[in-house]
Formats: structure tokens, C-alpha cells, sequence
């Protein structure tokens, strides 16, 4: 079930990474434009504009999860996601076919957000139904499954980097890194028609008495929850093309700390079911206020340190120590969301506030980043939009615990209410 679930959380990370990775590909390929910068920026734009859609895949997808189950809608997005990765595979160039390739890959990119609008908020939802009483340890294994798509995206980055003449027969790297994550769809759409939804889906009877949790203000601290974790996540993504063009280091060594990188985090897993766990048994969110208290502190100093002593050492260590701090708000981060909404209304107002958070906080964090180095003249204005991503979280943390009235802690017994609704 979990992996059936997270397989398509993996599809998603492996096409953002490797976008993000072969960003200077893309946008020599497709993007019109002398300067490079200007290249660059409108390659991260279609990035961040193609999460626009997430919003909208959200609501339709999201309320199609809650109507007709969680497995149908989970179907139907990697169907749709693997759709749209072949077409960023199969684009013809713009030397080709001119402006019809940037728009080419724009709708190829909207619809890949709108397919993942409904992904998470749906597959979060199944593994939380299949796991009473260990709903946040079950949940958390969508962040492993980031680490492991990222760590193979990462890899056929770095292997496709150094390929001789930049093409193997004739063939643009990129196009060969997209193409490996579209055979995969078939295999997790095969897993996914196994799955079942829970018992717990399918017998509810939503009370037309409580709260509704998908006002704006539940999912707007929903989606300030996802800011720190979303922001990270892309920064690392945002790392190789960072150290290209502003630590000036060669790509295949920009891509090979990065590599090393994800095993690393991946070994802190049983730590991250850990955290999970405990948080399971105590409900307690002092830990995850204190991580986004030290992510706040030390995101800008750490690029201080970074740019002072540019190389690989440093380019492995940054986001290790980034993620290692994270680690007590991330780990619980995804469970403890999707506890925030009742069983009737989980797949849209989860859907929602993530899709939202992930479009305000992640999408449009390479180019916000791109665009802040160029215009500011310094290089470590990355580190003050990870601070700002942790104030956010932090506010939406602050939120949460005075809508459920109890400082410091959840109620323990998820079946008596969801937390924003105990008062």
C-alpha cells in the first residue's frame, strides 16, 4: 500500500528534479533569449507558473478523491503525469518549431501541475485511512519517497552531465532523464489498480454539525505548514544551477555532491519514522516550533559560509545540515496535516492547502532565488527566502495550536475530532 501510495509522490519529485538539474538544458533548447539569465528566468517561471494549475487540479481532483475514493483519483493523476512528462521529452526544439516549443512545454508543465494538484492530498489520505493510530509514521514515508526519487534524478543527472559532444546517439541528455521517469509510469499506474480505499473511507457519514475544515483559514494553515518543508525541498533542487552560476563550479561536480547527498539523508530514515512515531503518541508541536526556530536562525549564515568557501564540501554540507535541522518539523509535517481535516472533507481540504503551499512556497523558488542573487548583488539572498519560509510555518504552527486550545499539544485520540476542530 505504501508503495503503491508514494509511487507517484516519487514520479513527481523525479520530473521537478530533473528539471530543475538540466534547467540550463531546458533552457537553451526551448526559451528564446541572448542572455542567459534571461533564459534562465523564464525556465524557472514556466516551472513556477505550471503551479498555478495545482490549485485547480486541486479542487477538481481533491473533490473527485472524497466522491469516488482515493485509489480513482490516484489512477487517474499519474495517468495524467506521465502524459505530460512525455511531452517535455518528445518537444521538438525552438529552433524546430519556434515559439510553439516554450508554449509546447508550458501546457506540458500546467498539466502536470494540475494531475499533482490531486496526488498528494489522495495518496496521503489512503495511507493515513489504512493506519489508525499511526497515521503520521505511515504518512511520513512521502518524504523518503522524495529522497528516493531524488537520489536516482540525481544520479541520471550526474551520469547524463558529462556524456561526450552533450548528446548520447544524437539525443539530448534531458530528453533521456524525462524519458527513464515516463517508463515508470506504467508500473505505478499497474501498482496503484491493486490498491483499495480503507474501511474507514468507505463507511464514513460525514456530520453535517461540525466545523467545515475547508474554510479559508484551515487550509491557509495547512498551506503556511508546507512553506518550510517546500522551500528546502526546492532549494536543493535550485543547488546545482546555483553553484554554476554563481560559485562558478563545473556542472558534473556541482551535481555530484548532490548525489552523495541523498543516500546521506536517505540512512536518517528510522530516525524520521522515529519522530514520526513519537509525534503519533504525544501530539506534542514544540519540537517542530523549535526546527523552524533554528532553520529561521541559520538559513542565511549558512550561504555566508557557503559562498566564503565555495565548493563541494560545503555544497554537500549546506543542505545536510539544513535538512537535519528540519528533520523534526518534516517528519510529522505530512501526517499531521492531513489530521487536520475529517475523513468527508480530507481529500479536497488536503489537496488544497498543499497544493497551495507547495505553488506559494516551492514552485516559484528557483526563479525567486534567481531573481534575488541578480537584483540584490548577493549571492546569499537564498538563505533569507529559507528564512522566510520558516517565519511562515512557524506563524501557521502558532495558529494551530491557538485554534485547538490546548498550547503545546494534540489531542491524543484522533477518532474523537480532527485537531483544528477540538476546542
Amino acid at each position: 500500500m505504501i508503495v503503491g501510495a508514494t509511487a507517484g509522490n516519487a514520479l513527481e519529485f523525479y520530473d521537478f528534479v530533473v528539471y530543475g538539474f538540466f534547467a540550463t538544458a531546458i533552457a537553451a533548447a526551448f526559451f528564446p533569449g541572448r542572455d542567459p539569465t534571461t533564459r534562465l528566468l523564464l525556465t524557472f517561471g514556466t516551472f513556477g507558473v505550471s503551479f498555478l494549475a495545482r490549485p485547480v487540479g486541486a479542487l477538481v481532483l481533491g473533490a473527485y478523491a472524497d466522491r469516488r475514493g482515493r485509489t480513482a483519483c490516484m489512477v487517474l493523476s499519474v495517468s495524467l503525469m506521465t502524459l505530460s512528462g512525455a511531452a517535455v521529452a518528445l518537444m521538438p526544439d525552438r529552433a524546430v518549431i519556434g515559439l510553439a516549443a516554450p508554449c509546447g512545454i508550458l501546457a506540458a508543465r500546467l498539466l502536470q501541475g494540475f494531475a499533482l494538484g490531486g496526488e498528494f492530498g489522495s495518496a496521503t489520505a489512503l495511507m493515513i485511512e489504512h493506519s489508525p493510530a499511526d497515521e503520521t509514521r505511515a504518512a511520513s514515508w512521502q518524504g523518503t519517497s522524495q529522497y528516493v526519487a531524488s537520489l536516482v534524478a540525481a544520479g541520471v543527472a550526474w551520469l547524463l552531465s558529462d556524456v561526450p559532444g552533450g548528446a548520447l546517439l544524437h539525443v539530448q541528455p534531458f530528453r533521456i532523464a524525462f524519458g527513464l521517469g515516463v517508463l515508470a509510469g506504467p508500473l505505478a499506474l499497474l501498482l496503484r489498480r491493486r490498491l483499495r480505499d480503507a474501511p474507514a473511507f468507505e463507511r464514513q457519514e460525514p456530520d453535517p454539525a461540525s466545523r467545515d475544515p475547508g474554510t479559508p483559514a484551515g487550509i491557509a494553515i495547512a498551506a503556511g505548514m508546507v512553506a518550510i518543508g517546500t522551500a528546502l525541498t526546492y532549494l536543493i533542487v535550485y543547488l546545482p544551477t546555483y553553484a554554476v552560476t554563481q560559485l562558478h563550479m563545473r556542472t558534473g561536480s556541482a551535481l555530484a555532491s548532490v548525489v552523495v547527498l541523498y543516500p546521506v539523508i536517505l540512512a536518517f530514515t528510522p530516525l524520521r519514522l522515529r519522530i514520526a512515531r513519537a509525534f503519533d503518541r504525544s501530539r506534542r508541536i514544540a519540537p517542530m516550533q523549535l526546527s523552524c526556530l533554528a532553520t529561521l536562525l541559520v538559513g542565511y549564515p549558512a550561504f555566508m559560509l557557503l559562498t566564503h568557501w565555495p565548493g563541494q564540501l560545503m555544497l554537500f554540507l549546506l543542505p545536510l545540515g539544513l535538512t537535519l535541522i528540519g528533520l523534526a518539523y518534516n517528519a510529522p509535517l505530512v501526517g499531521f496535516m492531513g489530521l487536520v481535516f475529517p475523513v468527508h472533507r480530507r481529500g479536497i481540504g488536503l489537496s488544497v492547502g498543499y497544493a497551495l503551499g507547495i505553488t506559494l512556497f516551492g514552485g516559484f523558488a528557483p526563479a525567486i532565488n534567481t531573481w534575488l542573487t541578480a537584483y540584490t548583488g548577493d549571492p546569499r539572498s537564498p538563505g533569507l527566502y529559507l528564512a522566510f519560509a520558516a517565519l511562515v510555518s512557524m506563524v501557521a504552527l502558532f495558529a494551530a495550536r491557538r485554534r485547538i486550545g490546548r498550547p503545546g499539544a494534540l489531542p491524543l485520540d484522533p477518532a474523537k475530532g480532527s485537531p483544528l476542530e477540538t476546542t
